[in-house]
């Protein structure tokens, strides 16, 4: 499936929130496609340059099957269309300083992972992930460090900064998820646990709770509390790395709002792996 999709089509992946809203071009294209294919929500379109729909697809049956069921559907699009020249795609990483290193503009980006904790069913059969990215800028990552690196000196993380945590209050897409501007309460502090050998070693702790009123203009909710460690460069005043750890509760809309657990790991390192 990857190397039918990456040898033959120019392959691009869409936010599907941002795009259908969008008032240009790039709008305009993909409110065509969708038109074409009224009953899909999402998933995947071979689409020619003209904006002509060749082939699509969106259910699947099963994830071990998934792979055959795709090119079961696309690939009738392409014997459609007709020869294309193959391109000579390489591997490569889209997001190379995801939870680790420093960009370009001295900003970092925390990897967020979230999932559904049910007790007694094996992880295999829970429901898939949520990844995601958490962008930091410099100035909000020296934040997280301590004012004085000195055992025993605690400090408080500006809610402003805490808001942008908003992120780990929903285990799901943007539909279920609050913003930053929807979390209606945020405590998460700092403290220097020891200093040794140069490095003082943080302990974080917390809570964060938010509110989303989501497509349906239906109410979710979430709530976590944060136990986090991160290590900390003495001399050179730099944060050396970052682990949060989330165990939070979830309520979607009726019918679905009984209460749900899950957990959520935030982290970045400054080293590249």
């Amino acid at each position: 499936m990857l190397r039918f999709i990456a040898t033959n089509t120019v392959p691009v992946a869409l936010n599907l929130y941002v795009i259908r809203a969008q008032k240009d071009a790039a709008g305009d294209f993909f409110r065509g496609v969708q038109k074409q294919r009224p009953a899909q929500y999402q998933g995947l379109y071979l689409v020619a340059a003209d904006g002509k729909v060749l082939a699509s697809h969106q259910h699947f049956k099963s994830h071990k099957t998934w792979p055959r069921e795709v090119l079961a559907d696309l690939e009738p699009g392409l014997k459609a269309f007709g020869a294309v020249k193959p391109r000579q795609a390489q591997r490569d990483d889209p997001l190379p300083r995801r939870g680790s290193g420093v960009r370009s503009d001295g900003g970092t980006t925390a990897a967020i992972y979230l999932r559904y904790s049910i007790k007694g069913i094996p992880l295999n059969e829970l429901p898939n992930p949520t990844i995601d990215s958490l962008p930091l800028t410099a100035k909000q990552r020296t934040e997280l460090g301590p004012p004085r690196p000195k055992p025993g000196v605690s400090w408080e993380i500006s809610e402003a900064l805490g808001r942008q945590f908003s992120r780990v209050l929903g285990p799901g897409d943007e539909d279920s998820m609050p913003r930053s501007h929807e979390v209606t309460s945020v405590k998460l502090t700092g403290r220097v646990r020891s200093i040794e050998d140069g490095v003082a070693h943080l302990v974080y702790a917390g809570s964060l709770s938010g509110s989303h009123l989501n497509q349906a203009k239906k109410r979710t909710y979430g709530t976590a509390k944060l136990t986090g460690a991160g290590r900390y460069e003495v001399r050179t005043g730099r944060l050396l790395s970052f682990v949060w750890v989330f165990d939070g509760v979830y309520k979607g809309p009726p019918p679905y709002d009984q209460p749900a657990s899950y957990s959520g790991v935030v982290e970045w390192s400054r080293d590249l792996p």
